[in-house]
């Protein structure tokens, strides 16, 4: 057994014996003021492996309601999705990230006479496809660029308006090793909001905590333990959720024809994530409140109905 006789170094704190050579990503400042020397070093940004098939992903919403009281609306969204990596010989180490999805939206509510002009059909879908990439233009400055295309409907009767398009472009400014600078625009091709400004800090003290404190959707994530090959971590989050289908109305003076509406809400939660070292399998439950709700109907301008705060459970996995 060789053991070491003052010639042979034992290699440096968190040195990846699988990681290729070199170091960490450059950054604007080399060394984070708040940390002292050698506390926290980033993987290595340009060396990643890419398998062909990245994510499968199953991912599961409850909101609670019942469609019998007319101030509420229950739903259940239900959504699968897997990504496909195509390596692009300008960009080795962005591939292209091709992900095609479908979800389904079950719908409990609302009662038609609160007010009578609000109405969900039992259930809509999604059927999408994005496209992501995520190139780096100097060490120290990337981006974050994505666009979805698809048709979001009750699938009863398909017009223009069932196709969306919806996009996001970040610039992603890596100030230092635990800080990250981010700015763009989401375009959400809502009927309420079309566009959003989005950007913000990402700031990771410490290998086992990372603040975003990014608008439209802050998190917290903190490491917990580390339990046979399983990452475990909780996190509080925010984010700006809904959607935009067309539906074909069968109540009132509008029956048969085919309307567009859009659903928005605020939504507030507290979950456990895993992550496992081993195989990557990944997996989240989640507990929160979706707040400041509502239902808007183009054909109706301006109606509006909004529905009861409400409760909602998040699990999904990914692997």
């Amino acid at each position: 057994m060789a053991t070491l006789n003052g010639t042979i170094q034992p290699p440096p704190a968190g040195w990846d014996p699988f990681g290729a050579p070199g170091g960490g990503a450059p950054s604007v400042v080399g060394q984070d003021p708040y940390l002292a020397p050698g506390q926290f070093q980033l993987a290595p940004m340009f060396n990643q492996v890419y398998r062909l098939i990245r994510d499968v992903s199953f991912d599961y919403h409850w909101f609670a309601g019942h469609g019998s009281d007319p101030g509420q609306l229950g739903i259940n969204d239900v959504e699968l999705a897997a990504s496909i990596n195509l390596p692009l010989p300008i960009t080795p180490q962005a591939p292209l990230t091709i992900t095609p999805g479908f979800a389904f939206h079950f719908w409990d509510g609302p009662k038609s006479v609160a007010p009578a002009f609000a109405e969900m059909p039992p259930q809509t879908f999604d059927a999408y496809l994005d496209v992501g990439w995520n190139p780096h233009l100097t060490p120290v400055l990337g981006t974050e660029l994505n666009v979805q295309t698809g048709v979001y409907s009750d699938f009863r009767e398909l017009t223009s308006d069932s196709l969306r398009l919806k996009a996001k472009g970040m610039a992603v400014l890596s100030y230092s090793p635990s800080i990250q600078v981010k700015a763009g625009v989401w375009y959400l091709d809502r009927e309420r909001v079309k566009l959003l400004p989005a950007g913000g800090i990402v700031w990771t003290p410490t290998p086992d905590a990372r603040l975003d404190l990014l608008f439209p959707n802050p998190s917290f994530h903190q490491r917990l333990a580390t339990t046979n090959n399983t990452d475990w971590w909780w996190y509080l989050s925010g984010d700006y959720g809904g959607g935009v289908w067309t539906i074909k109305r069968t109540e009132g003076p509008d029956a048969g024809n085919v309307d567009l509406v859009d659903y928005n809400d605020i939504r507030i939660a507290v979950g456990l994530e895993f992550k496992r070292l081993t195989s990557g399998l990944t997996g989240l439950f989640e507990a929160g409140g979706a707040f400041d709700r509502s239902l808007d109907y183009r054909s109706l301008e301006p109606a509006t109905f909004h529905p009861q705060s409400a409760f909602f459970l998040r699990a999904g996995t990914m692997f």
